[in-house]
């Protein structure tokens, strides 16, 4: 993997944790090839945190300006909009983490075929007093017998 220039690396992005930008840059290293199957080729809504996720954070779906490592889609993907962006190798996954990027938020269809979703996902945040272990069998259960069931934690 290519180096990528981590600016303000001890800036405080986490305050209750005490996680600094270089400490999420190198998760996101760390787990980028695990990310990948699931981001490449899909148009992204990216949440960015400039000034830590205790401030304002703010969704991305376009390129403001050079966002290296991301892929600028062609502008003709979505008729009306600016040009979409994917994250289509692990480089850029981690260089979105340089630009302060705590979430990626995939669309649930790829680029290629922008009209045809492939996949559904359900964000399931159990309530006060629900443990997590009740909650992917419980999932698995209420799931079309027809999908596929991965249960991500």
């Amino acid at each position: 993997m290519a180096a990528i220039k981590v600016t303000n690396p001890e800036r405080v992005i986490d305050k209750s944790q005490g996680i600094t930008k270089v400490e999420l840059v190198r998760y996101y290293e760390s787990v980028a090839g695990r990310m990948l199957p699931h981001l490449k080729d899909r148009p992204l809504s990216l949440v960015r945190a400039p000034d830590g996720i205790d401030a304002p954070t703010f969704f991305q779906k376009h390129a403001e300006a050079a966002m290296p490592g991301l892929t600028e889609q062609p502008a003709s993907l979505w008729p009306g909009h600016a040009a979409l962006l994917t994250a289509d190798s692990p480089e850029a996954i981690v260089a979105a983490a340089q630009m302060n990027l705590v979430e990626f938020h995939t669309w649930n269809s790829t680029a290629r075929d922008i009209d045809h979703p492939d996949r559904v996902i359900f964000d399931l945040d159990p309530g006060a007093g629900v443990a997590w272990e009740t909650i992917p069998p419980a999932a698995a259960r209420a799931a079309p017998r027809s999908l596929p069931v991965e249960i991500v934690h």
